[in-house]
């Protein structure tokens, strides 16, 4: 298994948990463990007008989103047109995440958690397409 390929995994499993993580306590009343600052604040930024679209919450978007990521990894790596779709989805989830935390000005650590494994799929998703695809 080529290395891209295992690292997409990994990032995969870790936005996995952490939008689970996220999309539990959205729906319950678990506690956010996070380390609460007058920049940090994850229930602040969990809680605002900027966690949800349409009523959905992000975290929720992001177990959509590597769900079928990892699944176009493992057994659709020819369906370029979704995954380049996909792709995109992400960098406007980071954006919207980041643009958020901004306006908010505060920053959630399970949320930048998630952008960055976001991030790093992408990066390394193209990686991974052009060693699959070669020009």
């Amino acid at each position: 298994m080529k290395a891209s390929k295992i690292l997409l995994l990994f990032f995969v499993a870790i936005g996995l948990i952490d939008s689970v993580y996220l999309t539990i306590v959205h729906y319950t009343n678990l506690p956010l463990y996070c380390p609460e600052t007058t920049t940090i604040n994850c229930v602040g930024v969990t809680t605002s007008a900027f966690s949800q679209v349409a009523g959905i919450p992000i975290a929720l978007g992001g177990v959509i989103w590597f769900a079928v990521f990892g699944v176009l990894v493992l057994a659709l790596p020819k369906i370029k047109v979704l995954r380049n779709i996909w792709f995109i989805l992400a960098v406007g989830a980071v954006a919207y995440s980041l643009v958020g935390q901004g306006i908010l000005g505060e920053i959630c650590v399970y949320c930048d958690l998630l952008d960055l494994m976001l991030a790093l799929s992408v990066i390394v998703g193209l990686r991974y397409s052009a060693e699959i695809f070669p020009s």
